[in-house]
């Protein structure tokens, strides 16, 4: 299903950000894998024909991958086993049902608030060609993969009940980050050989850099909390409602897990992974999200929208610095202590 800016048709399916350039931003919608997923979830089996059309989908190897499974076999015993969920089952009808209504549909509308929430961030200079994959099922909303800079990847699952504009936000939420790949330098590996305690800087670096890019994502998918409660929005505005009463103690656990990065590095990616989970992770409430959005969300008001994209390419210590400054004459924002911001600059 297809989308273009200036008229939407399901024949067409290239959605253009600037009208008729060769530059600029251009995103296709792929819901081949979520039309295959859900048909045989609401099916309730998978004959071998459908197993193999699975199996030769790229987008089944991005979900083993995702959700760590041994192989695309053990993915549609995954979905065998949703086929004999009664909800499961009712989700994908009800998805195969909004498919049929392509025209004017959740997609068709979502596809041009994409586009608009996009381009208010970008500059005309910008160009990529980004593919949204949808999906169903899996246990994410939504994710991209740092070596497939082009590819985002939605769970159509949980949207069953979103608007259309609350689908948009979150495919602009992971669309962002497949521009933040185009536009950030990612930060280094520790080098081969260097000794645990002199990677450090390393490791704290990185959590600012992922940092900046929830945070800076988090700016299309925070406004559920400025709108009426609807049933898909309803959990996430009580997280941020949470989130937002605690905030300095957020930050103060982003300071303790900044500085234990750098005085007690990690020994590999997967002990790194469980600082930045603590943050970062739904078992923990997304509390990074949350304080992220305060940062961005502070730095767009004083600087407007395209101090987002140039804070991109900058150092991730500069988003930081740039927020402190604002909040040193806005009481009603946190405050990081003098440590940390020592700690930052010296990166």
């Amino acid at each position: 299903m297809l989308f273009q800016l200036r008229a939407l048709a399901a024949s067409v399916s290239l959605l253009c950000l600037g009208a008729a350039q060769a530059g600029g931003l251009e995103f296709r919608f792929n819901d081949a894998p979520a039309r295959l997923y859900s048909a045989a979830v609401k099916k309730g089996e998978i004959d071998a024909a459908t197993a193999e059309s699975i199996r030769r989908l790229p987008e089944t190897a991005a979900m083993v991958r995702k959700m760590r499974l041994k192989d695309a076999d053990a993915f549609i015993e995954y979905l065998r086993g949703m086929g004999r969920d009664a909800r499961q089952v009712e989700l994908a009808s009800q998805l195969q049902a909004e498919f049929a209504n392509e025209k004017d549909g959740k997609f068709a509308v979502a596809a041009a608030e994409t586009t608009r929430q996009l381009k208010a961030y970008l500059p005309p200079e910008f160009s990529a060609k980004l593919t949204v994959h949808f999906l169903f099922g899996g246990n994410a909303m939504g994710f991209a993969f740092d070596d497939m800079h082009d590819d985002v990847y939605v769970n159509l699952a949980r949207f069953t009940q979103a608007t259309a504009e609350e689908l948009a936000e979150v495919v602009s939420h992971e669309l962002f980050h497949a521009v933040q790949s185009h536009v950030m330098t990612a930060p280094p590996r520790p080098p081969a050989g260097m000794a645990q305690a002199a990677t450090g800087k390393v490791w704290m670096n990185r959590l600012l850099y992922d940092l900046v890019q929830e945070a800076t994502a988090e700016l299309f998918s925070h406004p559920i909390a400025d709108r009426p409660v609807t049933p898909f929005s309803k959990r996430g505005k009580e997280r941020i409602a949470r989130n937002l009463g605690r905030i300095k103690n957020i930050a103060a656990l982003m300071e303790t897990s900044s500085l234990r990065l750098l005085l007690a590095p990690p020994r590999d990616e997967d002990h790194y992974d469980r600082v930045y989970g603590i943050l970062f992770y739904g078992d923990f409430d997304d509390m990074g999200y949350d304080m992220g959005w305060v940062m961005a969300n502070a730095i767009e008001r004083k600087d407007g929208k395209q101090a987002i994209y140039r804070l991109l390419q900058g150092e991730p210590k500069q988003f930081v610095l740039r927020y402190q400054q604002i909040a040193e004459s806005d009481p009603a924002l946190f405050r990081f202590n003098e440590d940390f911001l020592a700690a930052v600059r010296a990166l």
